[in-house]
């Protein structure tokens, strides 16, 4: 079955989030022709206009408004529609609109991708629907139903049903997954979706018809979800059975054959993440593999000594937390009789710092300490592959 919802997984620094920004692009092109979105093209250096704004204000439909401005605060979503109503500016432009208010949110079309991360303290209310506090101005606070950026994102695609919407969600296993969709889970599912056979939606917890009864949620096919999940937060196979079902799953791994990687000839980049990499599978397993976004700048051999020392080393230290042995056995470093390379012993008197008394608590009296040495070179990096 094809489904509508995409998870790119992997270890850290292997492009995902930039494998679901072209997927992204891509799905939203394929929106009708009518519409053209060819402006949309991909660029690295500027995705983030990209995903946050597509306000090309001359594919508006035609709402029969001319004023440049009003068309512009109709397709920003940080204007209360509510304000747009009373604006004298824009009054005499909407007086033909039987309903302005309704009118303006059925042409609110854009932005076509919402971003998202998910976080632990990240929840349903914020996804889905909540309840915001807001005084008046007579210091009475009432309460409000807030709508999370999901239900937005699904009103604005049954509004448009012409146009492709996606829904990007980063580091979407960072989050509590099962309390964040709730009973949403039902309705990401094709054959769930608005319109098709199997038909399904929620009641919302907060919105009110007005009879007093729930207001419905119904995804719509247009709509899109595209995720990203580093998989060294958290093992995949721990991902909930459910999730599974109604995503596909892309993985994303390290690639030793890129181009970029051939920039800098003093030192093997391939080889040498394809060598680390080895090595961490075997002491750990594939998910702490390090991606190869890390070296793609490299290019001469000041920047391959930042990327070792600012990147590479904190990174092994996090995978391997106090295990100095090891790290070295990644890099390909002696430790019990350590000569200088890469790394280099951390000098540490331990019989100055402490008495007699207390030899029994130091832990590390028989562990090498080890820090970067400064005055690593070339052949340093080339030995830890050699």
């Amino acid at each position: 079955m094809n489904k509508l919802n995409k998870i790119f997984y992997g270890p850290a620094g292997t492009g995902k989030t930039r494998s679901a920004i072209k997927e992204a692009i891509k799905i939203v092109q394929e929106s009708d022709d009518e519409h053209n979105l060819n402006f949309l093209n991909f660029d690295t250096k500027n995705y983030k206009s990209v995903t946050s704004s597509f306000k090309q204000v001359s594919n508006l439909p035609d709402l029969g408004i001319k004023n440049l401005k009003l068309l512009e605060a109709i397709d920003d979503l940080n204007e209360n529609v509510d304000e747009i109503i009373k604006n004298k500016d824009y009054i005499g432009h909407l007086s033909h609109l039987e309903n302005p208010k309704n009118k303006i949110l059925e042409y609110r079309v854009y932005p076509l991708i919402e971003t998202v991360t998910f976080h632990p303290s990240y929840s349903y209310q914020d996804f889905v629907e909540g309840i915001s506090v807001e005084t008046t101005t007579k210091n009475q606070i009432i309460y409000k139903p807030k709508d999370g950026i999901f239900k937005k994102i699904c009103d604005r695609a049954i509004n448009n049903p012409s146009y492709n919407y996606v829904l990007m969600i980063d580091e979407i296993n960072r989050g509590d997954i099962s309390s964040i969709f709730g009973e949403l889970f039902t309705l990401l599912e094709d054959s769930k979706r608005k319109d098709e056979d199997e038909e399904l939606s929620i009641n919302l917890p907060y919105s009110k018809d007005d009879k007093g009864n729930p207001k419905k949620l119904i995804v719509p096919k247009n709509l899109h979800i595209v995720a990203t999940m580093n998989t060294v937060d958290k093992s995949i196979a721990l991902i909930d059975v459910a999730l599974r079902r109604r995503f596909d799953f892309e993985e994303c791994m390290p690639k030793y054959d890129l181009s970029e990687l051939q920039q800098y000839k003093g030192v093997d980049l391939a080889k040498l993440l394809n060598t680390i990499n080895e090595r961490i599978t075997i002491l750990k397993n594939e998910n702490y593999q390090i991606g190869h976004s890390y070296f793609l700048k490299v290019t001469n051999f000041e920047k391959l000594k930042h990327v070792m020392e600012k990147d590479i080393l904190p990174l092994l230290q996090e995978y391997f937390y106090d295990d100095w042995k090891s790290i070295c056995a990644v890099l390909n470093q002696n430790y019990n009789k350590p000569i200088n390379g890469f790394l280099k012993v951390k000098k540490v008197n331990v019989k100055t710092l402490f008495k007699d008394d207390f030899e029994d608590l130091i832990a590390y009296t028989n562990q090498n300490l080890f820090e970067v040495n400064k005055d690593f070179s070339e052949q340093n990096i080339i030995d830890i592959y050699k």
